[in-house]
């Protein structure tokens, strides 16, 4: 494993040296025509320190490329499933749940957070048809928020692992195989399932989304998961080791309740996994608006958990690993007031910071995607396609989410509150 992190790193300096020997004849001309300081800036932020860290966790993928094997275990488990107002939703989550392959008991915990709407009355008529291996049982959490629920379905945990699992979440049928087997073999805190959108074409936002989930959070979830520091175990489906998370004290009400927990498991010294062949299809927003809160939400969620153990006090490859988070918030100002300027200025035929190597940055990034893709592919696990979807993603994306972030971050520094949707 150290080997493979130190040769990644390695051959991202190498493409960082490489960038940087090509660039400097078109910095020093840029230089001329716009402020030194700016020019360096953005050419960093949208060139120099995104291609340090593609480059590296493109050849560390390309090392962990084999999707690895765990014995097979029928250790009961525990789902619990916090749901607010969930009642279009929720009945397919359990169905998926009694449907999984899996031998072992899954006992469900579905915890009603102060849901207004159905939501109790599908739970409960679930609970009637539950096979006697898949077992539900009806909690209400009259506080709201999701970490109240979460916490309260933690209470009533008996098994040595449980997961979490969206109300919108539903699992493909060999999810919950796939995932006891690795955190049981692995020991570890805890283990980040792989998500795919569950509706992928019901808009032009959730288009967008399905490769986004598909290539790029994926992607950083699986370098990052090679060496036990996955700093997301996103509550919409990851398992955990019991004791650990009652050590690491729940979930704290925050905004990324799931990004903070990660954060204390990795600080008390537990491992952080990443299964790719365990597949959840989570529902995305299908409007701007929702895709804009829901990535406000996460900025805000990963300034929590940099606050709440900053990299210092991380040990191993997760000081690295939340170290590099802390330059997201640079990246994102470079691409809203470096990159995208550029892409104007270069429209009108001033190429000053967006040229031919942005160019060629594109088609080494488009190389990467496809190399991901493929990988997602050979899991074997349904997924829809659109080539809209993905030109959408290529143009728009970014925009979006860097906009999104900055509001996040402004927010978290202000100490606004979010909602949890």
């Amino acid at each position: 494993m150290k080997k493979k992190f130190i040769l990644s790193v390695r051959v991202g300096a190498l493409w960082l040296a490489l960038s940087v020997w090509l660039s400097v004849p078109w910095i020093q001309e840029t230089a001329q025509v716009l402020p030194p300081v700016y020019v360096w800036a953005v050419v960093v932020g949208i060139a120099f320190l995104p291609g340090y860290l593609m480059s590296a966790m493109f050849f560390s993928n390309l090392l962990h490329r084999k999707v690895r094997q765990y014995p097979q275990t029928c250790e009961d488990t525990t789902v619990v499933l916090c749901a607010h107002n969930e009642e279009g939703s929720i009945a397919g989550t359990i169905q998926a749940l009694f449907s999984q392959n899996y031998a072992g008991r899954i006992c469900i915990l579905a915890v009603d957070n102060a849901s207004t709407d159905g939501t109790k009355h599908q739970i409960q008529a679930l609970a009637r048809l539950a096979p006697a291996n898949r077992p539900v049982r009806y909690l209400y959490c009259e506080k709201l928020g999701k970490a109240n629920a979460l916490n309260m379905g933690l209470a009533q945990v008996c098994t040595r692992h449980f997961l979490t699992v969206d109300a919108d979440t539903w699992l493909e049928k060999n999810a919950v195989q796939r995932i006891m087997n690795h955190i049981t073999a692995q020991r570890k805190g805890c283990v980040a399932g792989n998500l795919f959108v569950q509706n992928p074409t019901r808009s032009l936002m959730a288009r967008l989304q399905n490769y986004d989930y598909l290539l790029s959070i994926a992607a950083v979830k699986r370098f990052q998961g090679s060496y036990g520091s996955t700093l997301v175990a996103q509550g919409a489906f990851s398992a955990y080791n019991t004791c650990a998370v009652r050590q690491a004290g729940g979930w704290r009400q925050v905004m990324g309740e799931d990004i903070v927990l990660t954060y204390r498991l990795l600080e008390l010294g537990y491992a952080s996994g990443y299964e790719p062949a365990a597949v959840g299809y989570t529902k995305v927003p299908e409007t701007l608006g929702g895709l804009y809160r829901q990535r406000r939400r996460w900025a805000m969620g990963m300034l929590e958990g940099l606050r709440e153990v900053p990299p210092w006090r991380q040990r191993g490859y997760a000081r690295y690993f939340t170290s590099v988070n802390l330059s997201i918030l640079y990246l994102d100002l470079a691409y809203l007031f470096g990159f995208v300027p550029g892409v104007i200025l270069a429209l009108f035929g001033y190429c000053y910071l967006v040229g031919l190597l942005t160019l060629f940055t594109a088609l080494v990034g488009a190389l990467f995607f496809w190399t991901v893709y493929r990988y997602q592919k050979r899991l074997g696990i349904p997924f829809k396609n659109t080539v809209f979807g993905f030109v959408l993603f290529l143009l728009f994306f970014q925009l979006v989410q860097s906009t999104a972030s900055l509001n996040g971050y402004l927010c978290h520094i202000m100490g606004k509150k979010g909602e949890w949707k």
